[in-house]
């Protein structure tokens, strides 16, 4: 779908429907431009008291031809007041929007005051810190807005706060004032952005910050641990000071922002969230703990990169409308990738980019559900849908392609061109199509057609001569594996991505593939290689092999597995075998040695558990030995320090307990929005649900977990609905499990196409799977 002209003649939407219906956006976008909103917000301490809320939004009008529409998608009773120019008007939310009369309206400046109890769903209150998450179109959710990417605006905002809150915002805190138990936080505005933009943290954290360019950079956190902070502060505050530095020397474009800070959220939904001046991280992604794996390090590096790229790539220049969201997302990754490899010069960053993109961007071309990396949107209310792998593994691949056939300078004077030309505004990607085919003689116009709208795999007539940038599987013979000692690294990745293929194609069998990767543990030092098989070997055992096979090859993979943690050198590498073991431990003799590792009895050569280790091997522990569950998790409880852990384990116990009533009744729960409000604690619950030793029990979840699906589409955060249904699916592999979702899609011919299509998608390997064992 191309992007409406701003100077096309724009026909006046229909009548109002729930969302932001591209025909409301593209006509607002011809009559409203230079907004400004000032938002105060009063925070109470108690996270179950609602919040109250004043907006004073500010706005050009070109036109007073027909009423203008705010989006508001809460209760009737959320708006308390609305003035338009100084008249009052009924306070009235219709079909998820606020009008505002063409009467009351006037060419030129206008003023709309409105005093309203602010969403709670997208502010993701916590019992002491809360934290905004508005993309893709859940600002609309929080407050009364714009709430569409090419309308920009700038925000002032004011919190009232407890006392002992801290707190970051888009703009400069400029004033704190005192008032008892309270604080008035005061930020200057920011610059024009984007509504799913506007954020900010506030909550019980501490604050660290550092010099930057004359100015303070500052981290929030809410870690207890004092040495893993020590181990780690350093090396965060670096990265995001030197990824700056590269993207301002790559782009040639200053750092578009007046300052960076972030802060470190627990549980947060995503790894990372690049709201101007005040970019969210998962926690526990950038606080690495001891021994972290070569992966740990880059996953840490790559995502500072990628949130700090967003600030030229999403920030400073916006796609128009979500189905160009892909844009903002793959030059990020793309550019990340560039960044990383002169900080990690040990690292094979050839053999990482194969391994990080191409296995997850399979996943879902092979299977049914396959779409296009730029789709069809007809309302932001379906935006979430537009995420997966496609955007963030397969769009890098492309633009990979995209660089090797320009040349890289060419190339990159393009992107300079193109930020320079729509700073601070939208675009979309035929604009840079154009900017791009000014500078080669190919036809980048029917390139871009292959990669981009269509699904499935490029044709190979539009895929670059180079080999080694190809995408798709290729054939592979297991016999090839008696080479592997010969081949380069990434030639041994492309063998074990392309055997893995063949494996699901049914090409070849699961059991004689596993023989072939299990001798490699023991021998493979290179950690992302040793994570990818160790991957696999988890893939056969699991899911793949029949359950014959499986506990055949089940003590010889135990064996392995000890014997190469015993003798590893390497602590990274202990950490990637000693968590494939304990994902896989059946035997007996496994798990009481574990068991005793996690009470302390026993000691890993060369590799010390964190907090985490010991919570994540008890959630494990718990499954494997049912009898030991409850006195398991309840000393696990009873021995974290970090309160945010703790809470997340009482969480998810009743997901790990042995008593199959407490597991139906967890579940059951679900079916409340507000249980899955943490939804990192709710995938990892599931999971657990699902897990491989408790899959026959779990089929009875699955058809609830389906009729659940539209309702967590419309209450969830975007990636929520895929992980759902990757957490129900994935380990599943009998005749029934797989009907039962065959016959949900049969029996709705009319159910949402984005959601149908990730069903499709996570039923691929179950599917695969079932093929496989009869």
């Amino acid at each position: 779908m191309t992007g409406c002209s701003r100077n096309a003649v724009v026909p006046p939407p229909g009548p109002l429907q729930p969302g932001v219906s591209l025909a409301l956006a593209e006509a607002r976008a011809q009559r409203v431009t230079d907004i400004h909103y000032r938002v105060h917000l009063n925070v109470p301490e108690a996270a179950a008291e609602p919040i109250a809320g004043r907006s004073d939004i500010r706005f050009h009008l070109a036109d007073v031809k027909q009423s203008l529409a705010l989006d508001f998608r809460a209760e009737s009773t959320a708006l308390h007041s609305v003035e338009v120019n100084g008249a009052t008007l009924p306070a009235v939310i219709d079909t998820e929007h606020v009008v505002l009369p063409a009467s009351a309206l006037q060419s030129g400046e206008n003023r709309v005051v409105l005093e309203f109890t602010a969403g709670d769903s997208a502010l993701n209150r916590n019992p002491d810190y809360l934290y905004t998450l508005f993309v893709p179109d859940r600002a609309r959710t929080a407050l009364p807005l714009f709430d569409q990417p090419d309308l920009k605006a700038r925000w002032t905002l004011s919190l009232d706060l407890p006392v002992s809150w801290e707190a970051v915002a888009n703009g400069p805190r400029l004033t704190v004032v005192d008032a008892g138990e309270r604080r008035l936080h005061h930020f200057a505005a920011s610059e024009p952005i984007s509504s799913y933009l506007f954020g900010f943290v506030a909550g019980r954290f501490q604050a660290v910050t550092r010099e930057w360019r004359g100015q303070g950079m500052t981290l929030l956190h809410r870690e207890t641990d004092s040495d893993k902070l020590a181990r780690n502060l350093d090396d965060i505050f670096r990265q995001h000071r030197e990824a700056v530095a590269w993207l301002e020397d790559y782009t040639g474009v200053p750092f578009p922002f007046e300052k960076l800070d972030f802060a470190l959220v627990p549980a947060f939904q995503y790894g990372g969230m690049e709201h101007v001046g005040a970019i969210q991280y998962r926690a526990e992604l950038l606080l690495l703990d001891e021994n972290p794996t070569d992966d740990d390090r880059l996953r840490r590096a790559s995502l500072i990169a990628h949130e700090v790229a967003h600030m030229w790539f999403g920030n400073l220049v916006t796609m128009r409308w979500f189905n160009d969201v892909w844009t903002k997302e793959v030059f990020a990754n793309f550019m990340a990738a560039k960044m990383v490899n002169p900080v990690f010069p040990e690292i094979d960053h050839e053999l990482n980019f194969l391994l990080r993109h191409y296995p997850p961007a399979y996943a879902v071309d092979r299977s049914a559900g396959a779409n296009p990396i730029r789709q069809q949107l007809d309302n932001l209310n379906e935006a979430g849908q537009m995420y997966g792998p496609i955007i963030y593994n397969k769009a890098p691949i492309m633009m990979r392609q995209l660089e090797s056939l320009l040349g890289a300078e060419a190339f990159r004077a393009g992107l300079a061109d193109y930020l320079q030309r729509f700073a601070y505004d939208n675009a979309t990607w035929p604009a840079l199509v154009t900017i791009l085919d000014q500078r080669t003689d190919l036809d980048l116009v029917a390139w871009s057609d292959s990669w981009v709208h269509r699904a499935g795999f490029p044709d190979a007539a539009q895929q670059a001569e180079d080999a080694a940038l190809f995408y798709g599987p290729q054939v592979a013979e297991l016999a090839q594996m008696r080479q592997w000692a010969q081949l380069p690294p990434v030639a041994r990745g492309r063998l074990l991505l392309n055997l893995f293929e063949a494996v699901l194609a049914g090409g070849v069998s699961p059991q004689a593939y596993a023989a072939e990767l299990l001798p490699l543990v023991a021998t493979e030092q290179n950690q992302l290689l040793l994570q990818t098989l160790l991957e696999q070997l988890g893939w056969m055992q699991q899911t793949l092999l029949s359950d014959t096979a499986g506990a055949r090859l089940q003590p010889e993979l135990e064996a392995v597995l000890w014997q190469a943690m015993d003798t590893s050198a390497d602590a990274g590498r202990t950490r990637l075998v000693f968590e494939s073991l304990t994902r896989l431990a059946r035997q007996p003799a496994s798990l009481q040695r574990l068991y005793a590792v996690w009470r302390g009895e026993s000691s890993l050569a060369g590799l010390t558990l964190a907090e985490r280790d010991r919570i994540r091997l008890a959630e494990r522990l718990a499954v494997a030995l049912p009898e030991q569950a409850h006195a398991i998790i309840a000393q696990q409880l009873a021995q974290i320090e970090n309160p945010d852990s703790r809470r997340r384990l009482a969480f998810i116990a009743p997901a790990l307990s042995a008593d199959v009533a407490v597991r139906d009744a967890f579940f059951a729960s679900l079916a409340d929005p507000a249980q899955r409000a943490t939804e990192n604690w709710v995938v990892d619950a599931v999971g657990y649900l699902h897990h491989p030793l408790r899959i026959a029990h779990a089929e009875r979840y699955i058809e609830p977990s389906l009729e659940w699906l539209q309702e967590i589409q419309v209450t969830g955060d975007i990636f929520f609905p895929s992980a759902w249904l990757q957490a129900t699916l994935q380990y599943h592999h009998s005749p029934r499990a797989v009907g039962t979702v065959q016959r949900f899609l049969q029996e709705r011919p009319g159910y949402n196409a984005q959601l149908r299509m990730k069903i499709l998608q996570a039923l691929d390997m179950p599917q695969r799977a079932m093929r496989l064992r009869q």
